[in-house]
């Protein structure tokens, strides 16, 4: 039986040799690559098997969100150990100093400077105006006193008696003289006439001026009295100015009297009592002026051919 066993072995070999004239390739091992580890969240459950269990691959976790860096001031550089730190120092040393006043020296007013003032359209309240009582120290539209406009000088010396006198002022403003009216040596008011001429008695009083403080309107506004307080009777003021008339200064009212003409007295240095802007115009005028200033002069007038009608 063995011996059947053997021999069909041995043919069978031979036919495996013989029967394909080849010899046959030596079978090829195939290699299974292993795949490339994956980053995986959760790992996979071994499988059980002889062989040892394969080392996982490592997990890659995922950067976090930087966090957002504050906006902060740098730090100032340190001071070396040497040099103390003010803040450092015992503060009773650094008392709180107590506000000192400083002087300061006044800066004299320069000629001609202008004044800051501000606009006066509607005047605080002020004292009440003193009223003329003596009609012969009364400011009328048509005279001063007893001397009225259309009156000839004999009538007027005649009316005033031997108490008055009536020197001339010669140069009194520009292109004009004056006769003063003078009792016991004061100034009463002048009667201007164009320079060069002579005032004779047959010739008629055509301007009156007062600066004479004692003269007022019936209203109680006269020479000393301030452009504040003369508002509260005539309104609002505003000053002018013109360059061609040798740059003369009047205030003008908005409820001005009649026949009368107002100049203002600057105070201290100043040329003017308003405050004119900068211009090469020749005529200025302004609702600003010193709050200070008052009337210097009052003057009546009228034209010649009226006064020569109205007497």
């Amino acid at each position: 039986m063995n011996r059947q066993i053997y021999l069909s072995l041995c043919l069978v070999a031979m036919v495996v040799v013989t029967g394909c004239g080849k010899k046959s390739e030596p079978p090829t091992a195939i290699v299974t690559p292993t795949p490339a580890p994956v980053a995986a969240v959760a790992t996979p459950s071994p499988i059980a098997t002889n062989q040892p269990a394969p080392t996982p691959p490592p997990t890659v976790a995922s950067s976090p969100v930087p966090a957002k860096i504050p906006n902060l001031q740098p730090t100032p550089k340190a001071l070396p150990p040497s040099i103390p730190i003010i803040s450092a120092l015992p503060k009773s040393i650094y008392p709180a100093p107590a506000p000192v006043a400083i002087p300061v020296a006044p800066v004299p007013a320069k000629p001609n400077a202008k004044v800051d003032i501000a606009a006066n359209p509607q005047p605080e309240p002020i004292s009440k105006l003193k009223i003329p009582t003596d009609p012969t120290q009364q400011i009328t539209p048509i005279g001063i006193g007893s001397a009225k406009i259309g009156m000839s000088f004999k009538e007027l010396k005649q009316q005033m008696g031997e108490s008055f006198q009536f020197p001339v002022k010669a140069s009194f403003i520009a292109g004009f003289d004056a006769i003063a009216v003078t009792k016991a040596g004061a100034v009463q008011y002048y009667i201007p006439y164009p320079t060069g001429t002579q005032f004779t008695d047959t010739d008629r009083i055509q301007h009156l001026m007062t600066d004479n403080p004692n003269y007022r309107t019936e209203q109680g506004v006269g020479p000393g009295t301030s452009i504040k307080q003369a508002t509260t009777v005539y309104g609002g003021a505003t000053l002018s100015m013109s360059k061609e008339n040798e740059s003369r200064e009047f205030i003008n009212f908005t409820q001005h009297p009649n026949g009368l003409a107002f100049r203002p007295k600057p105070v201290g240095s100043h040329s003017f009592a308003g405050d004119y802007p900068e211009s090469n115009e020749e005529y200025l005028k302004t609702q600003k002026y010193d709050n200070r200033a008052a009337i210097g002069q009052i003057t009546v007038s009228c034209a010649e051919n009226q006064c020569e009608q109205e007497h």
